[in-house]
């Protein structure tokens, strides 16, 4: 018996648990948030509306909820664009691996969303924040340590965002591996390889 909202639901329920794990602890675990990821397991494994407006919708009611949580206001920053448009971009860089979606494709595709995010809204700060110099040193700043006065380098939001793609990643495909037809779990043969 197939069950098209499960996966919605799993989606959901593990970014909402994310979301708040990184806004309930911003100094352990800055940035860990799998946003990259949810956005590539819903385009490669979901079809139809569902595949583009579940991450969306996810998005649109998480990103305010902890922006509140972590003190900030929800929209007040520029950033907010930047980062929804990098959240698209991440889903649109999925649909080609739709065609082979192994583990570890789909694992390799974690750890690259979680790379093009960190890259693109770093390298947007560095572009309009004054504090960093417009040179290549100043490039390497804004996306390694950050500025002289911030509490933690940006390596470590890297290090967070890569840990919770990851891990996002990975929970989903054991996720849906319970919801998967028996047409598609691997022949006994193939099971006792693994």
């Amino acid at each position: 018996m197939q069950r098209p909202w499960i996966p919605a639901l799993v989606l959901l329920a593990l970014l909402i648990a994310f979301r708040c794990l990184g806004a309930a602890y911003p100094m352990e675990m800055p940035n860990f948030q799998p946003l990259p990821a949810l956005f590539l397991c819903s385009i490669i494994f979901l079809r139809g509306t569902k595949a583009w407006a579940l991450p969306v919708i996810a998005w649109l009611v998480s990103n305010p909820l902890a922006s509140m949580l972590q003190g900030y206001s929800p929209f007040a920053h520029g950033g907010v664009s930047v980062a929804f448009i990098t959240l698209l971009l991440t889903g649109a860089l999925a649909l080609p691996l739709r065609k082979s979606p192994s583990p570890g494709v789909v694992i390799g595709g974690g750890l690259a969303a979680a790379l093009l995010f960190h890259l693109v809204t770093n390298g947007a700060v560095w572009y309009v924040d004054p504090m960093y110099p417009k040179s290549g040193e100043g490039l390497w700043q804004a996306l390694w340590s950050g500025r002289p006065t911030d509490v933690l380098p940006t390596w470590v939001f890297l290090r967070n965002l890569v840990a919770a793609n990851v891990v996002f990643t990975a929970l989903f495909l054991l996720a849906r591996r319970s919801w998967a037809p028996a047409s598609e779990a691997p022949s006994p043969a193939v099971a006792q390889i693994r």
